[in-house]
């Protein structure tokens, strides 16, 4: 099968340049830089139980594909109070459009995801 395959790759190649960038993502110092070029920006979260999943409480993120290193039950909430549950294997690739929530790790396990933003 192609697709994890890809997947691995571009795990490895990431692994390759995670130790040469050490800035943060969002204003409130979360997420960690893991690659950032003139063509993709990939940034990794690391989420506590109960904690924060990708931004400390209520954020925004441009469109990103993300990818969940790690099984993840997840609470989405939208500025406008509407909340969803979500569970998230492993390996699950998931595009978002841009928008604002707030995302806390449900579960009772950390949760591991790379965001990846492509630059135009």
């Amino acid at each position: 099968m192609r697709t994890p395959l890809t997947l691995s790759f571009v795990l490895f190649a990431l692994s390759l340049t995670s130790y040469a960038q050490e800035s943060t993502h969002n204003l409130d110092g979360s997420g960690k830089v893991l690659v950032n070029n003139e063509k993709v920006e990939v940034v990794e979260y690391l989420g506590k139980p109960e904690g924060n999943v990708c931004g400390v409480g209520e954020h925004y993120h441009d469109a990103h594909l993300t990818v969940a290193l790690s099984d993840a039950k997840v609470l989405l909430t939208s500025t406008e109070g509407e909340q969803q549950s979500a569970e998230i294997p492993s390996g699950a690739a998931i595009w978002f459009d841009e928008g604002t929530h707030s995302a806390v790790n449900e579960g009772n396990k950390d949760t591991k995801f790379l965001l990846v933003y492509l630059k135009e």
